[in-house]
């Protein structure tokens, strides 16, 4: 957790500190504070696999998120602490509520897919630091397709009813992505390559925290914008689930966001101090639009305006992430982003009219988890993934921490 005792040096790479101290006040010190800080209990967990062996901790950690810790013979204090604070369920969580308000979300499968890509990653990509950790394992512009589906496969599992349930998929999943960032985590922080000075902690919790702003806040806004608004209680819905969800990635409460305004206050600190865009981010836009975005878009329109992809996706990303953003990130500007944004009003007031007919909901989420279903077979066929998050991959190629290579 964020303490007293850590470095209060500002990372060289921030920008407009001091504007985000009269801005924000104490939380900028909490904010500046993370940027120091990892997952005191996932971390210790990771120092004993040289003991453990790789392997074996990960079959450790896999046995205790099905079976429960006390199933796990020769747990280590580090793993057992780990779910210690796993086992203890907040008392403001609320999972019958989650499921029931989010029942009907997947009438919007479509528009979400579009949207985890050309919003809630491509945001992340604005920030050279944040987006480090990615560069230095190979994950993204080797195989922006294969990363894509390990992030979409996590998604699917905790958006299931009961997916944040004790012993269900999505929990486990949660859980190893927390202990992937740990791993990463420790690699990074033995390289030269890593700039301590500049960049803090590798996968700081300042950064933790803004990527429940990825996956909540930045969607909410751009299904919105395109015209598939979610209706109000599923939009609390959200924030609640991934106020649980950050909790079991280990992100610390002081910036664990609680509700949209908190969230609001988070992306603002962040993308006031956040570092210049690089060389890499850049890349990194460019990976996921020509290998995964532009060729989804291509399978959505009409085969006739297939050519128009590109475009639209540059249309997108510019609706979602403003002029300033895509500047930096060199996306092209384009006359389609004005008519996408026209556009959605219209159809947010369709779907509006449709919502208010309850008879129409079941029908259009089935329509959406038939869709999800035949994305994910489709897409594992196409980019030949058969494995859930990069520690389950196959090895090969560039080496992965994660992996134990």
């Amino acid at each position: 957790m964020v303490t007293e005792q850590l470095p209060v040096a500002v990372p060289s790479s921030l920008r407009r500190v001091e504007e985000a101290r009269r801005r924000f006040g104490s939380f900028t010190e909490d904010y500046l504070a993370a940027m120091w800080q990892g997952d005191p209990l996932a971390d210790a967990f990771v120092a004993d696999f040289p003991t453990l062996g790789h392997g074996r901790a990960m079959r450790m950690l896999r046995q205790a998120c099905r079976e429960g810790i006390d199933a796990v013979a020769g747990a280590p204090d580090s793993l057992r602490a780990l779910f210690a604070a796993l086992d203890d369920v907040p008392v403001w969580l609320d999972t019958a509520a989650i499921d029931r308000d989010s029942r009907w979300t997947s009438r919007y499968s479509r528009a979400s897919g579009i949207v985890l890509g050309a919003a809630s990653l491509v945001s992340g990509y604005a920030n050279s630091a944040a987006s480090r950790p990615l560069e230095l394992t190979g994950r993204y512009v080797e195989n922006a397709g294969a990363r894509t589906i390990e992030v979409g496969s996590w998604l699917l599992a905790v958006n299931q009813p009961g997916g944040l349930e004790r012993f269900s998929d999505g929990f486990e999943l949660t859980v190893r992505v927390r202990v992937i960032h740990a791993l990463v985590r420790a690699d990074l922080a033995r390289r030269p390559e890593w700039d301590h000075a500049a960049w803090g902690v590798p996968i700081c919790q300042a950064y933790l925290g803004y990527t429940l702003v990825e996956f909540t806040l930045i969607p909410l806004r751009a299904m919105r914008k395109i015209g598939a608004p979610y209706l109000p209680h599923e939009d609390a819905a959200a924030y609640a689930r991934w106020r649980y969800l950050g909790h079991l990635l280990g992100i610390d409460e002081r910036l664990l966001p609680r509700d949209a305004a908190e969230q609001e206050r988070l992306e603002e600190i962040y993308l006031l101090t956040r570092p210049e865009v690089d060389a890499y981010c850049r890349s990194l836009v460019a990976s996921i639009n020509r290998d995964f975005l532009v060729p989804e878009i291509e399978g959505v329109l009409p085969k006739r305006l297939g050519r128009h992809a590109p475009r639209l996706v540059h249309a997108l990303e510019r609706l979602f992430l403003g002029d300033e953003i895509a500047d930096e990130l060199e996306i092209p500007r384009t006359r389609l982003t004005k008519v996408v944004a026209r556009t959605g009003p219209v159809l947010s007031a369709v779907n509006h009219g449709l919502d208010k007919i309850p008879a129409t909901l079941p029908r259009r989420t089935r329509k959406g988890k038939a869709y999800e279903a035949e994305q994910e077979e489709r897409l594992r066929r196409d980019w030949g993934v058969h494995h859930d998050l990069v520690d389950a991959s196959p090895s090969g190629g560039r080496r992965h921490p994660a992996r134990g290579d």
